[in-house]
């Protein structure tokens, strides 16, 4: 009876180890760009270093924004999506769509 339980343990264990690491290697699809007391967009802003987070879907992605600008000390910010977001060879970034802050 105890083998039986080790075993059914063990596949536990190893399917939990292996979902997870699915979970992990899921490429996120949209980037938040977040700019710290500034009501609008700034006009010339390098998008590589205003990157707050990545996130699976654009819901989550303005939540998120929206919930910096709340927390934020002043109560302003702005912010922008990005979907599809790679690097580009100048060190910059690109975006197939941007989402502006709502």
């Amino acid at each position: 009876m105890s083998g039986e339980f080790m075993r059914f343990r063990w596949l536990v264990l190893l399917f939990l180890s292996l979902s997870s690491l699915t979970a992990c290697t899921q490429d996120p699809q949209w980037t938040l760009f977040y700019y710290v007391d500034s009501k609008e967009i700034p006009e010339s802003v390098t998008l590589s270093e205003n990157i707050s987070g990545y996130y699976a879907t654009s819901e989550q992605c303005i939540a998120k924004g929206k919930g910096l600008i709340r927390l934020s000390d002043s109560g302003v910010g702005s912010f922008q999506c990005g979907h599809l977001c790679v690097a580009t060879e100048d060190g910059g970034l690109t975006c197939d769509s941007i989402l502006e802050s709502f």
